[in-house]
């Protein structure tokens, strides 16, 4: 089982061991784990200066009712743009389907906040598949993989109230998931769909279920959820409920991507507020963010995820630079950082006896090194006895020597741990 979260009681201190091991075999961090959003990556005269795979094109002007205000009124210069910029970089596209525009849909007067009837089911699959062939005919070979839909709503276990996301069944997303991955067969059979985002921690386990319990695993290629966490440290047990679902359903073969996280961080562009909510209550400094940035997505990694979209590169409230993306932010440059240190590494195992201090292992090749931190302030860290430890760098970059003791001082910020005095990873 993937993203395996084992507890051993030790008797002194009386703390659960958390262990995160991504089952059954570690397994090399490649290129395609890193995946980003940009809002404005189709119209910004700049580029990220981080490195990334694979870009998840969500906008209200790629979307449906973007594409097609009015039936057979189509308007394709921005997800036109979006795609040439992409390839143009060698970068990988995920195109989120849907938001259907008010013509089309069956509740075209349910206002959400992306505007009227934008969370309905079609009322016409026509529609719907004219929508699909059309976008997948002009996008042939230049688009790999279509997200179903955004963080839906599902009438199977949840209330029913107009709110952004989807306001209809899992039945009826089946049937437009149904249409999808036929028109995709026969118009593109190496383009792959991935299932509607779920989202919501926990709670979104529940959407899942009624996906799968309507027959979503028969057209999804891939699974996609959203891991919005309170800390990093929450994403392990997230992964690993999902896990243990796709294996009652005969889906642990199926690749689990998280298309969209981040978090609320503090930015010169414009005074950014809590948005209530356990996830959005706190505005994160630059200094936090980045550590929080980090942490994340090596415990995806750890957990066994295969791909991991941040949110965002450009959207100020989130962003990893400023300027609509002209400048990279301290978060932008930790990203940088952290994607060397993970990129072409295993990790084999992350560990807490105390839910504060975090040790991850990891190799590339026979090199070994370790990834730290502490979730609370600052504290001393034993290197191993055998461990061998030389030096260390920190997420800004700066490098040290382990001292004759082999102890580090450690933070909020991960920091790698050498076992020599090579550069671990390139950019």
């Amino acid at each position: 089982m993937w993203g395996l979260i084992a507890c051993l009681l030790f008797s002194t201190p009386s703390y659960a061991q958390t262990v995160v091991v991504p089952a059954p075999t570690p397994r090399l961090i490649s290129d395609s784990y890193f995946g980003m959003h940009m809002r404005w990556g189709a119209t910004a005269p700049y580029w990220p200066e981080a490195r990334f795979h694979s870009w998840r094109i969500i906008t209200p002007e790629t979307e449906w009712r973007g594409l097609e205000p009015q039936k057979g009124k189509w308007h394709f210069e921005n997800l036109d743009s979006a795609v040439a910029r992409a390839r143009a970089r060698g970068i990988q596209i995920m195109l989120t389907l849907g938001q259907t525009p008010p013509w089309a849909a069956a509740r075209p007067m349910e206002k959400v906040p992306n505007g009227w009837g934008a969370s309905s089911e079609p009322k016409s699959m026509a529609d719907w598949e004219n929508y699909i062939r059309t976008v997948v005919t002009r996008y042939k070979g230049k688009i790999k993989y279509y997200e179903l839909w955004n963080e839906p709503r599902l009438r199977e276990v949840d209330p029913y109230r107009a709110t952004a996301g989807f306001t209809g069944t899992a039945k009826q997303m089946l049937e437009m998931g149904t249409i999808v991955k036929r028109v995709l067969n026969e118009i593109d059979p190496d383009a792959k769909l991935v299932s509607p985002a779920f989202d919501a921690r926990m709670i979104g386990l529940k959407r899942l279920k009624a996906w799968l319990d309507a027959g979503g695993g028969n057209v999804s290629d891939v699974i996609a959820y959203h891991i919005y966490a309170t800390t990093p440290e929450e994403i392990p047990e997230v992964v690993g409920a999902i896990r243990g679902i796709l294996e009652k359903y005969g889906l642990g073969h199926l690749e689990l991507w998280n298309t969209e996280s981040g978090f609320l961080i503090e930015t010169p562009d414009r005074a950014v507020k809590p948005k209530g909510g356990a996830v959005f209550a706190q505005v994160h400094t630059q200094i936090r963010g980045a550590a929080y940035m980090a942490r994340s997505l090596i415990l995806g990694a750890a957990s066994g995820l295969d791909r991991f979209y941040w949110y965002a590169w450009d959207i100020p409230d989130m962003a990893m630079s400023t300027g609509k993306g002209q400048y990279i932010s301290l978060v932008g440059h930790a990203y940088v950082v952290v994607q060397r240190w993970l990129r072409g590494a295993t990790i084999r195992e992350c560990r807490t006896a105390d839910d504060r201090l975090w040790v991850c292992t990891l190799n590339r090749g026979a090199r070994r090194a370790w990834l730290v931190w502490n979730t609370t302030g600052s504290r001393e860290w034993a290197v191993p006895a055998n461990g061998q430890a030389r030096r260390y760098e920190t997420l800004s970059g700066d490098e040290g020597r382990v001292g004759m003791r082999g102890r580090v001082h450690v933070n909020e910020a991960p920091l790698l741990v050498l076992s020599d005095d090579e550069k671990w990873g390139t950019l």
